[in-house]
């Protein structure tokens, strides 16, 4: 993977003045931080935030904690949509997450971003809400390197069953 450096700020930031719509929050001092920690890909024009959990970590409504040492994906953004960029990088980068569970939170309206997360096989696995009065309504979603997991649609009666 490559990681971004100080040099590819501008770049990177760009990417996201491109779908600022889908992106209103992100603050270049932020992504700069991130940079410094080695915590942004940028390759082929893609760029990909995340961070490794330092301890577990509830996120949004599903039964357990993403573990220490799981990944949580931010953002992903390519420059050009569409072309198939997005997908070669973000295969290759959970390829580097490898033995890591992946965890994400996407905006409920973003069908395009959870249609691209279903398509790599990420399961729905709770709901989140943002914002000061939580009127910002989203979706986690999880890549589970453990063979079973738990959806909020498990049917627990029919698991018990068989």
């Amino acid at each position: 993977m490559n990681h971004a450096t100080a040099k590819d700020l501008n770049d990177v930031m760009e990417v996201f003045k491109i779908h600022k719509d889908t992106f209103p929050h992100v603050r270049s001092d932020k992504i700069e931080r991130m940079i410094n920690e080695g915590n942004v890909i940028w390759e082929d024009e893609v760029v990909i935030t995340y961070n490794h959990y330092k301890r577990s970590q509830r996120i949004g409504t599903y039964y357990r904690s993403a573990r220490k040492g799981d990944c949580i994906l931010h953002q992903i953004a390519a420059k050009n949509q569409g072309d198939g960029s997005a997908k070669k990088v973000f295969l290759r980068f959970l390829e580097y997450n490898k033995g890591k569970d992946v965890w994400l939170s996407v905006r409920a309206e973003n069908k395009r971003a959870i249609a691209f997360y279903e398509k790599q096989d990420f399961a729905e696995v709770g709901d989140i809400e943002w914002g000061k009065e939580n009127q910002i309504k989203g979706k986690v979603f999880l890549f589970d390197t453990v063979p079973f997991h738990v959806t909020k649609d498990t049917d627990f009666d029919e698991l018990a069953s068989n």
